[in-house]
């Protein structure tokens, strides 16, 4: 079976979806950075001891975020600027550092909603305690300082957002090349199945009549020399048959992107020259074939030509070598088949244990079962029945190969 080559290239993500822990990181370090540069501009003197308290809330609230916890995360980062502005230390610091954070956390999943107003109304509450008045038109850090926090969650929201749908595309698109590939190994599947059943059926057939031709050179032996050359020439065209047979399962089994020339399907019009076959190896056969003028679908077709091989084979392996045939394909397409033969060693069925082991196998061969799942695969069914010394096989397959309801 051709092999379907994989796409040479894929769509690729945004740049921010493919540097998204970058990003990450680059935030986180900015942030460390402003914490520093807290810390040591309240070591020289330049802001009081109690910016201290704001940054210790800032960074507790910064970890537990970081170890899932980021609603208790962000309560304390939004309450670290409120505790410097009730403290009398000017928050712009640490309430920009608070819109960092509030980016750091939607990034990582946080509702981007929920901590943008809580930071936001936080840092707004502190600017405006801080500055002393509500009125933008006088003093906006207060506005600034909310709008920066639900700016900062919204962009790590959106961000976010964009990488769980990449990812989630990218999910489906290895759930689809998956299922493209467990397709392809259930149609290779499927195909083994029927090679192996063309095979059983053809060579099983052709090593039948081989059989045949070299059982009748050892009956032309003693009574009839003169027919020996004949029955052993017709056992080596036989043979070569199944080589061909062969060659063309492994031309099949060998096929690539490459065309190759194989041989045609078998098809339903071929049964006459089935028939002959069979004929000009010993067996006599009675048929009445009506209506191979009609057209089949290929699949149920190429199944009735089978089936009759098939039944025809196992009718010389177990039957005395008389059988008959009767084929009809009606107008609609329905294929009806009926193979009778008789049943080797009838006196066997005398009793019933001698009856079952006479039987097994004729009912139980791996004939059987192929004729009945070719006949499946289209819809159709195989029934067997066997009375005193004759064995039935009949076989119904709808038209179009499309299962009857």
């Amino acid at each position: 079976m051709p092999h379907t080559p994989e796409p040479k290239s894929r769509t690729r993500p945004p740049l921010l979806v493919r540097s998204s822990r970058t990003l990450e990181r680059t935030v986180l370090g900015i942030v460390a950075v402003a914490y520093l540069l807290d810390a040591f501009m309240t070591a020289i003197g330049e802001w009081g001891p109690a910016a201290l308290v704001g940054l210790a809330l800032s960074a507790t609230g910064l970890a537990l975020g970081y170890r899932g916890r980021p609603l208790l995360g962000t309560l304390l980062v939004a309450a670290a600027p409120l505790a410097q502005a009730i403290l009398g230390v000017d928050p712009i610091a640490i309430w920009s550092i608070g819109c960092f954070i509030a980016f750091l956390f939607t990034l990582r999943g946080a509702p981007g909603l929920l901590t943008g107003l809580i930071i936001g109304i936080a840092n707004f509450g502190a600017a405006a305690f801080h500055e002393g008045t509500l009125d933008v038109s006088v003093d906006a850090s207060a506005s600034i300082a909310a709008f920066a926090a639900l700016v900062g969650a919204a962009a790590g929201a959106a961000s976010y957002g964009q990488r769980q749908y990449w990812s989630e595309l990218e999910g489906r698109v290895e759930d689809a090349v998956a299922t493209r590939d467990s397709a392809i190994k259930q149609g290779v599947a499927e195909e083994r199945v029927r090679i192996a059943r063309d095979l059983h059926d053809s060579i099983g057939h052709e090593i039948a009549v081989v059989s045949m031709h070299l059982g009748s050179a050892e009956a032309h032996l003693e009574h009839d020399p003169a027919a020996v050359p004949a029955d052993l020439a017709a056992a080596r065209a036989g043979v070569q048959s199944v080589l061909v047979e062969v060659q063309g399962i492994l031309k099949i089994l060998r096929v690539g992107d490459a065309v190759v020339d194989l041989a045609p399907t078998p098809q339903h019009g071929g049964v006459p020259q089935l028939v002959e076959s069979f004929r000009s190896a010993g067996m006599t056969l009675e048929t009445e074939l009506d209506g191979l003028a009609h057209p089949l679908a290929q699949p149920v077709s190429a199944a009735a030509y089978r089936i009759v091989q098939e039944a025809l084979t196992n009718a010389q392996k177990h039957g005395t070598g008389t059988a008959s045939l009767r084929l009809s394909i009606a107008e609609a397409g329905t294929v009806s088949i009926e193979v009778v033969s008789m049943i080797a060693n009838a006196s066997a069925l005398n009793h019933p244990s001698k009856r079952r082991a006479a039987e097994a196998p004729i009912s139980g061969g791996h004939g059987i079962i192929g004729m009945r799942e070719r006949a499946a695969s289209v819809g159709g069914t195989v029934t067997t029945r066997s009375e005193n010394n004759l064995f039935w096989l009949t076989a119904e397959l709808p038209p179009n190969g499309v299962p009857t309801a």
